[in-house]
């Protein structure tokens, strides 16, 4: 394992940390990170696993109706948003596979840039709750989730400016990050069984660091103020989303 790979370890961790305070932003953020050393397609491989695990330990919460009620309701609630972003998914992944990759690290730095303007705004975008919109929020967030690991930005946007609590947004996002990481799995389980014997022990040592880092940044969220907590993860994924373009940019 070199520098580089090191890196990007580092990197994955302060994505974990980022994760375990918000509830998201690991997938995004190491998938950007990993780009710049592998294929897109590698790199979206190499944090599959790890995004399944982390986003199973965030789905425990702390909802006094109760974990299995809580589910229950929220998906009875929010179904179509789930089932159009598995859809979205299973498209993203294949235009993962087809389209080359400098359009998709194009998309990837857009996607981001574009997440970071909107929450620089005063009056972030607002989304009304209806059938509609949420077939549209989730079939475009499993679409980009599925292709490129940055579901989040679209998805955020549309339950944070909805009318729902911050444990049902947790909920909310990481069942539609776990149904776009099996989708993930089942058509990218050939490019895993190509990985060399470096890659398999950087997806080992991810495992074990998203879940620590997610367990130490879940231990200091209540330390850190709001405010600096967003100046980080805005400064962190300006770099990786300017990041991203440039490679694209190199690419064409």
């Amino acid at each position: 394992m070199n520098r580089t790979d090191v890196i990007a370890l580092l990197l994955c961790g302060i994505a974990a940390i980022l994760h375990g305070l918000s509830g998201m932003g690991f997938p995004m953020i190491s998938t950007a990170a990993l780009s710049s050393i592998y294929s897109l397609s590698t790199a979206v491989a190499l944090v599959l696993i790890p995004c399944l695990i982390l986003n199973i330990f965030m789905l425990k919460t702390n909802d006094s109706q109760g974990f299995i009620k809580s589910i229950t309701l929220i998906l009875q609630k929010n179904w179509m948003l789930i089932l159009s972003s598995v859809i979205g998914s299973y498209i993203g992944v294949h235009l993962l596979l087809k389209i080359p990759e400098q359009y998709l690290k194009l998309a990837l730095g857009s996607v981001i840039l574009f997440y970071i303007a909107d929450q620089l705004r005063k009056t972030p975008l607002h989304i009304a709750t209806t059938p509609v919109n949420m077939l549209i929020f989730g079939l475009f967030a499993g679409v980009i989730g599925g292709a490129t690991n940055a579901m989040a930005p679209f998805l955020m946007m549309y339950l944070l400016s909805s009318e729902h609590s911050k444990d049902e947004v947790v909920i909310i996002s990481n069942l539609s990050f776990i149904v776009s990481k099996l989708i993930q799995l089942i058509i990218l389980y050939p490019v895993i069984l190509t990985f060399n014997e470096v890659q398999n022990k950087l997806l080992v040592l991810i495992c074990v660091i998203c879940l620590l880092f997610a367990w130490i940044g879940s231990k200091i969220r209540q330390h850190i103020s709001q405010k600096l907590f967003k100046k980080i993860v805005l400064v962190l994924l300006s770099l990786l989303g300017c990041n991203a373009l440039w490679q694209a940019y190199l690419l064409f």
